[in-house]
């Protein structure tokens, strides 16, 4: 049985494509750990979170991000996690938990990682006049989004699109990839080799419904 975490900042709003995609895996798998920073999160806001335990831990709470960092790991080592998903998580890990749980641990950016890495990246690409952006999913490493890509996906940004617009229209796109990378991680098609991503059939991946 594979394990899969998911960590989160936010509202948690791509948890539907954890799910989806754990549930219709050809391998055995489940979502063992829910995990949020978000000490205003409460899991009855959102049905999908039904039933399901969520650990609310507040980094203010440690001296120091080592120590919070190790906090997570504890959770994610006694649990035996296979695959780490960061879905919105606004922390930005130390090394030691790169090195450690890096090869499994795949984070969404909001744009098409090399550009507009670290914060607002929505933001800046309307402020610079941009006319496409996107999403990049890869594995976290040392450096600040520059972990070895999975998966992009391109956002065409319109007239007149506000900042909350774009948001959505990438956070679609990052469901998609989502899904489409937990089912080949699980099902062994999509694998670190050294600091290079191997993805099976990246083409022929199918999307949710």
């Amino acid at each position: 049985m594979k394990k899969v975490a998911f960590i989160f900042s936010g509202r948690g709003s791509l948890i539907q494509s954890v799910i989806n995609a754990v549930d219709e895996s050809q391998t055995a798998a489940q979502l063992s750990v829910i995990i949020t920073n978000n000490i205003e999160f409460t899991p009855s806001s959102n049905p999908l979170f039904s039933g399901r335990k969520v650990d609310i831990v507040n980094h203010k709470d440690f001296s120091s991000r080592s120590e919070f960092d190790e906090h997570i790991a504890g959770i994610l080592r006694a649990s035996q996690i296979d695959l780490v998903i960061l879905g919105g998580f606004r922390r930005i890990f130390t090394k030691g938990f790169s090195m450690e749980f890096g090869p499994i641990t795949m984070n969404t950016h909001p744009s098409l990682l090399p550009a507009l890495p670290g914060d607002k990246a929505q933001r800046k690409a309307l402020d610079m006049g941009l006319r496409i952006t996107g999403a990049t999913l890869h594995f976290i490493n040392e450096e600040v989004d520059a972990g070895p890509v999975i998966d992009q996906e391109p956002v065409r940004i319109y007239n007149g699109m506000t900042e909350n617009d774009l948001r959505q229209a990438i956070i679609e796109v990052e469901q998609k990839m989502i899904y489409r990378a937990i089912l080949s991680f699980l099902d062994g098609t999509l694998v670190m080799s050294g600091n290079k991503v191997i993805y099976k059939d990246y083409m022929n991946v199918q999307n949710p419904e």
